[in-house]
């Protein structure tokens, strides 16, 4: 789980412990954002503006989210735990406002999405960035 900080200016940033490397995801093809349904991207918008977060952001936000889950709240990856609009992990899950039962809630799964990208990327551009190489953030 990411540890809380809060920086000089007294705004909460959460610090991500590093997820062990893997491999790339073999066969991915990438998922139009504009597919994703317009309640989750309603939804991101708001996380934005609760979690205080550069409009500027959100189009690399909605790319990953299509990549992660096509924008399905609480998708559910049956081969992990991986959950969510982002996909965390369960060591992940204390990113969201709150923690486990924040999921089915698309506004609450966007906050612990945007808390997990800016805590290990520190920024979307980044997180996709990364995501375009290994297929996996």
């Amino acid at each position: 789980m990411g540890d809380l900080n809060v920086s000089k200016a007294g705004k909460a940033r959460f610090r991500h412990t590093k997820r062990q490397s893997r491999p790339p995801k073999a066969g991915w093809t990438e998922r139009d954002p504009t597919l994703v349904p317009a309640t989750v991207q309603s939804a991101l918008k708001e996380a934005l503006k609760i979690e205080k977060v550069s409009m500027g952001e959100y189009d690399d936000f909605l790319w990953i989210i299509a990549q992660e889950s096509s924008g399905v709240v609480d998708a559910r990856n049956p081969t992990s735990t991986a959950r969510g609009l982002f996909q965390l992990l369960r060591a992940q899950y204390g990113l969201n406002p709150n923690g486990e039962r924040s999921f089915g809630k698309a506004v609450e799964e966007c906050q612990g999405g945007i808390h997990y990208v800016l805590g290990r990327y520190h920024s979307a551009a980044a997180a996709k960035r990364f995501w375009l190489v290994h297929h996996w953030y």
